[in-house]
């Protein structure tokens, strides 16, 4: 695996703190707890409904930040546009009121989340729902650099949707979860012998943080300290005790001997849940992967 760190630099942080003082984007996504923020090492992300409002990098010492253009649409459009007899579009008015050209406060934010929330899938709208009521969520989306071979197959790694730091008696332990809809796929066992396909995403996992232990335990350490900067800037999202623990240095991070990966499952009813064939694919995933939560409600699940 190429180096894995998730952790900011002092001078990135520097340069947030400056752009606290500024005002304008970072300060509102400070103030707006339903906001995840995701450090990358050398950039950070910030999500909403699994969309990437903003990326933050650190340029010559001052912050650059981009957004997708498909978010600057004006989500308040509601007119009709006139088709000419030429076949074009009479547009003109639409060029003048269609896109957010400026970032002027809250309001702007506010905008661009109902944009950003039209391309957001069940899946990663259920998982921003888990990410933003748990304390102990660290980091979302994480991807972990390099090829490796699935079923003799060279492949990168699938991204692992969430990872969450828990209380380990006078330390903590660091846990990775795979989520997924009750409809995908990945999660039914197609014969007797050969395990649903999340069952292969889980053991990668499990082998590439055991590979890779001590750069990922000491990138999430750094990765806590990043968050509770954050939150000596102003940051709202609340921050479990174990967060505050590793990142103030109380408290050492582990992934134990045997890395924990868990999986999530959510978006079904109590017909789906008790549902014959469902029972059985449930069964299969609960002996193959030792930590199964099964909860219809995403907002309902705690890690």
């Amino acid at each position: 695996m190429a180096p894995f760190d998730h952790a900011l630099s002092q001078d990135f942080l520097e340069a947030l703190r400056k752009e606290v003082a500024r005002g304008g984007w970072w300060r509102d996504v400070l103030a707006d707890p339903t906001l995840v923020i995701a450090t990358r090492g050398r950039s950070l992300n910030v999500y909403w409904k699994g969309q990437s409002l903003f990326r933050a990098s650190l340029v010559h010492g001052a912050i650059r930040v981009t957004t997708h253009e498909k978010f600057l649409l004006n989500p308040a459009l509601e007119g009709q546009v006139p088709l000419n007899a030429d076949g074009l579009f009479d547009i003109a008015a639409l060029t003048q009121k269609g896109f957010l050209d400026r970032y002027e406060d809250k309001e702007t934010l506010k905008k661009l989340k109902a944009a950003a929330g039209r391309f957001a899938d069940a899946e990663k709208s259920g998982c921003h729902e888990i990410a933003v009521r748990n304390a102990g969520v660290i980091d979302v989306e994480i991807a972990f650099p390099g090829k490796y071979v699935i079923e003799e197959t060279e492949t990168t790694a699938p991204r692992v949707d969430l990872a969450a730091v828990e209380s380990d008696g006078s330390d903590a332990r660091l846990v990775f979860w795979e989520a997924k809809t009750y409809d995908n796929g990945d999660l039914r066992t197609l014969t007797e012998e050969k395990p649903a396909t999340v069952c292969g995403q889980v053991g990668l996992y499990r082998s590439i943080l055991a590979q890779h232990r001590e750069a990922v335990e000491a990138s999430y350490a750094r990765v806590a300290a990043n968050l509770v900067a954050f939150r000596d800037m102003g940051w709202t999202r609340p921050l479990s005790p174990a967060i505050e623990a590793v990142g103030r240095n109380t408290a050492t991070l582990r992934l134990h001997d045997e890395p924990a990966v868990g999986l999530i499952v959510f978006g079904f009813d109590k017909g789906q849940r008790d549902e014959a064939r469902w029972v059985g694919h449930r069964s299969k995933l609960q002996q193959n992967i030792a930590r199964v939560k099964l909860i219809g409600d995403p907002k309902q699940i705690r890690i």
